[in-house]
């Protein structure tokens, strides 16, 4: 383990970071819990948090040329071009997804020179519901359950944009954008969910990123409690000061006891991206940085980190976009063994870092056309 003060650290000594590491996090008896039968149509989080993944579970991919479903075994359920899904897209690229009951809901970027794009809703067959275009470079789009309506991420108009539930309009009714002092712009990661009926948007805002020419970085990720319809509240920003390099889709995952801030830290290591680590006891405490986690070179370097996903029994996966992260880039999803960290109490921001080695890695599918993320999904046939 190394703790890394200011970018202009030459030398970072590894250790292994495996479930075996002397200490835990602090706080939480590490017993194993005992699952019951988890009621998802609720949003209370009165139940037991499941501690193995669903057998019917697949991985979301997202990637330049389509969509793509993972088993955890590596291979491929399904793989799909644009066009197939969306009809006239020969220039698209992929962008987010997330799950909407009987389907997906999916953003892409089609071909503009501004990085212009688009929202789609895909049922459960994958066949197309609606397809809207006319978003500046949008990220990722959510349904907000508050009144259906479709939360759209734009990033190069530094905004949340909800739209009508239906897909028909463009237009927002409301935003939530930089005018809100709290809000950082640069939104490049939106990822809703509920915990003790209410309802959050977690955003990962990109900031201009240190690893670009005369760039310095300026990246956050931020909690937003949005359960009524308008009026989002927001709640913490991490880190407490300062700023990460270029962060990329943050998640918040229940994992043994506690709820861990994961996020894809694409300048986060001295030669490339990192997994970015924090923890806390609830959604809604500000989390306390843990580490950076770097690979090896069984794996690494990673060359454009985008996603993170962490599983209810400790699994492990990064997406790597590959070299540039568009284009003709080719790129892997990473699967590794969640470490047994603590907080150290170390910052987190580029100033103030502990870089830890990711362990044994594999790649669990590689040469994939620039993958774009890679997150948990079973397919449900209702709303």
């Amino acid at each position: 383990m190394s703790r890394m003060l200011g970018r202009s650290a030459s030398t970072v000594l590894w250790v292994w970071a495996l479930a075996a590491c002397s200490g835990g996090t602090t706080g939480t008896d590490r017993t194993d819990q005992t699952t019951d039968d988890v009621d998802t149509s609720d949003t209370s989080d009165t139940d037991t948090p499941p501690t193995q993944v669903d057998p019917d579970a697949v991985l979301v991919v997202p990637t330049g040329s389509g969509l793509a479903l993972l088993e955890l075994d590596g291979s491929i359920a399904l793989s799909r071009t644009w066009t197939e899904l969306v009809g006239n897209c020969g220039n698209c690229g992929g962008e987010g997804a997330s799950d909407d009951g009987d389907g997906l809901l999916v953003s892409f970027t089609n071909g503009g020179p501004n990085r212009e794009g688009a929202i789609a809703r895909l049922d459960t067959d994958f066949e197309l519901d609606f397809r809207l275009d006319g978003f500046a470079f949008p990220h990722d789009v959510e349904r907000d359950p508050a009144d259906g309506t479709l939360i759209v991420e734009e990033t190069s108009a530094d905004r949340l944009a909800w739209l009508p539930a239906d897909g028909s309009s463009a237009t927002p009714d409301r935003t939530l954008d930089t005018s809100n002092a709290d809000f950082a712009g640069n939104p490049n990661g939106l990822d809703r969910f509920d915990h003790d009926g209410r309802s959050y948007a977690l955003v990962t805002h990109r900031g201009g990123g240190g690893g670009n020419p005369g760039g310095v970085a300026g990246g956050s990720i931020t909690l937003w409690d949005i359960t009524t319809a308008g009026s989002p509240e927001f709640q913490w920003r991490f880190p407490a000061t300062g700023a990460i390099d270029t962060p990329h889709g943050a998640m918040l995952r229940q994992w043994q006891d506690q709820w861990w801030l994961l996020w894809a830290h694409t300048e986060g290591a001295p030669n490339g991206g990192s997994v970015g680590l924090a923890v806390a006891d609830a959604p809604t405490d500000a989390p306390a940085y843990v580490a950076d986690l770097v690979p090896e070179d069984d794996v690494g370097p990673f060359n454009f980190l985008r996603g993170v996903e962490l599983s209810a029994d400790g699994r492990l996966f990064a997406t790597d976009s590959g070299r540039g992260g568009g284009g003709n880039a080719t790129g892997q999803v990473v699967e590794a063994v969640m470490p047994d960290l603590a907080p150290t109490g170390a910052v987190g921001n580029v100033d103030d870092q502990v870089l830890v080695s990711l362990g044994p890695a594999t790649a669990l599918a590689s040469d994939l056309p620039s993958p774009y993320e890679a997150w948990l999904w079973v397919r449900s046939t209702s709303r």
